[in-house]
């Protein structure tokens, strides 16, 4: 029941993001998601400041699009990263944001902690 209903408030709140959005921003989109990173799409600046509220998390624009278009699993801006594809990366409009779902790459978790880190790694080997 709780899940149906964040379902219903992601959906109204993408919504409402996208009727915000130009035309020519949308057609943007939709060759960027329909071509699943395949081609290379321009990048979507909206403004940086229009974070999204679902539920109680605070989404930033780039992240709720991530989470809609591509990983419905993602939760927080650390698990993303911006590649270098995207030309707003580092450009001097700290106003705007790149919201493209294909500008980013998601970040992989570690299945398992690594092995404990060892001084002398070869100490198993000598003769006891």
């Amino acid at each position: 029941r709780a899940a149906a209903g964040a379902e219903a408030e992601l959906k109204a709140l993408t919504h409402a993001v996208l009727k915000r959005l130009k035309e020519r921003q949308l057609e943007g989109l939709l060759h960027a998601v329909e071509s699943r990173g395949g081609a290379r799409t321009p990048c979507l600046l909206l403004p940086a400041r229009a974070d999204s509220r679902l539920g109680q998390h605070w989404y930033p624009l780039p992240v709720l699009l991530c989470k809609v278009f591509r990983w419905p699993d993602l939760r927080h801006c650390s698990e993303v990263k911006r590649l270098c594809c995207c030309e707003s990366y580092g450009k001097a409009h700290p106003e705007l944001v790149c919201c493209n779902p294909h500008h980013l790459s998601r970040l992989c978790e570690l299945e398992s902690p690594p092995p404990p880190y060892s001084r002398y790694p070869m100490d198993f080997l000598k003769p006891t």
